[in-house]
Order: C-alpha cells, then sequence, then structure tokens
C-alpha cells in the first residue's frame, strides 16, 4: 500500500470508534450531495450504484433510499455497515476491481485523500454507463481556512474547487451543476477544535505542535483569533460537482 495511502488508512481505522458522531460537518455534506443530485435528476432511477469511501456510512444511508438492486460500497477500511445489504470493495479507490455499467458512482469527503484525483475520476466516470450519474463532494483548497492562517501545512493532498474536480472529468461527461458549500461549526475551546480533528481521523496541526509550548502558542492564538459569541470556530468547505456521462 502506498506511504500516503497507508497513513490514511491508519489514521480513518484510529479515529472508527469516534467518527460517526464527530463527523457532524461530513453528515451535512453527504445529506447535501444527495440532495444535490436528486434536484438535478429527479427521474433518474438508478440501478446499479457504487460509492467510494463510505465510511461509516453516512452517504450510503441515503444512497439506499433509492432501493438499488445492487450495491458496491469501497474504503480503504472496509467494515461492513449493519443491515446493508451490498458488495465490499476493500482497498485503494485507484486500484481496486470496479463494477461496470453502473447507473450512479458516487462519494462524498474522500477524493482529497487520494493522490492521484485525476486516475480516480476517470476510473468512477469508466464504470458508468451512458445516462449514469456521478455526485462528488471533496475538500476545497479554502478548507479550515482557521487552521491554515494559523500556519497548519497539514491537510489533504488533493483540495480542488468544483470547477477543477469539473476539469478532470473524460470529454463524454457534462457538468450539471457544481459549487462549494461552507459549513461553520463552533467548539467550546480551541483544544477542543484538535479534539474533533483526531475524533475524526485529521491531524492537520501535528507538525507544528511538537512541544507543550507549541501546543500553548497555537491554543492561545486561536482562542484570541476566532472565539466568537457562539464559541471558537472551524469553517469546513466542500467542493462538490454533479455529472451525467453522454450516451
Amino acid at each position: 500500500m502506498h506511504t500516503l495511502t497507508g497513513r490514511v488508512a491508519r489514521a480513518f481505522a484510529r479515529s472508527s470508534a469516534s467518527y460517526r458522531d464527530a463527523a457532524l460537518a461530513q453528515k451535512q455534506i453527504a445529506a447535501k450531495l444527495f440532495e444535490a443530485y436528486r434536484r438535478v435528476a429527479p427521474d433518474h432511477h438508478p440501478t446499479r450504484m457504487l460509492e467510494a469511501g463510505y465510511g461509516t456510512g453516512q452517504l450510503t444511508e441515503h444512497l439506499l433510499r433509492l432501493r438499488p438492486t445492487q450495491l458496491w460500497l469501497n474504503d480503504l477500511n472496509s467494515v461492513a455497515l449493519p443491515g446493508v445489504d451490498a458488495v465490499y470493495l476493500p482497498g485503494d479507490i485507484a486500484e481496486v476491481g470496479l463494477p461496470v455499467s453502473l447507473d450512479l458512482a458516487a462519494s462524498a469527503s474522500m477524493i482529497q485523500w487520494v493522490n492521484d484525483p485525476a486516475r480516480v475520476l476517470t476510473r468512477l466516470c469508466d464504470a458508468v454507463a451512458p445516462g449514469g450519474y456521478l455526485a462528488l463532494s471533496g475538500f476545497s483548497p479554502a478548507h479550515f481556512p482557521e487552521l491554515r492562517a494559523l500556519g497548519s501545512q497539514g491537510g489533504a493532498p488533493s483540495y480542488m474547487t468544483g470547477e477543477a474536480m469539473a476539469a478532470l472529468l473524460p470529454p463524454d461527461w457534462q457538468v450539471r451543476e457544481l459549487g462549494a458549500w461552507r459549513i461553520p461549526c463552533h467548539f467550546p475551546e480551541a483544544l477542543a477544535v484538535l479534539k474533533h480533528l483526531r475524533a475524526t481521523g485529521v491531524n492537520a496541526c501535528a507538525g507544528q505542535l511538537r512541544t507543550p509550548g507549541a501546543m500553548r502558542d497555537f491554543l492561545t492564538r486561536y482562542e484570541s483569533a476566532y472565539r466568537g459569541e457562539q464559541g471558537v470556530l472551524l469553517t469546513y468547505v466542500a467542493s462538490w460537482l454533479v455529472a451525467v456521462k453522454h450516451g
């Protein structure tokens, strides 16, 4: 397994017990992505669906409302979801064998973690039949502006705007909608922000907080810059698109 892929897998494996309760922004993003797909394609009735990076099933719950005949679920740490009848495809989405003739390929909050998003998007698009859809979200270069302003060099390797995602699609695809969602989250203190990041498998500040002094300085600066009436702010910024494959 690629070094980065292995690190991502280990990070999310460590946070698996806490992820679902902590990942409230990701839950909102999954719901928004599903709503965007249904708004764009209200009369589309997919029977063969693939979800890449299903995690704890936040998007899966919405996809199941479509009552697919066949559902494939991929993740690095592929653990069966309770009560979900699917074909589980454990492994790197850039390498694992994928089904063909899909009606819908979907992925929420995963693409930013891959080394080669162009390869992954090409593979997903190739797996979709003409007339099928892609519903995709990831995180934007504008993601976590508070951390970036305080000097964090961490984060995922493939932050992209919706426009950058669209530029990677094969020529037989048409973008129906794209955009970005800003999701502000508030915490009682700056330390709670770091605990939240760890609980969701993200350790964006690890490189700069190697000593107790560095930790205290970071927390002090965070509190000073981003405390408001609702608490301490952390802003998620998600990019997304919904596209269709021409016949």
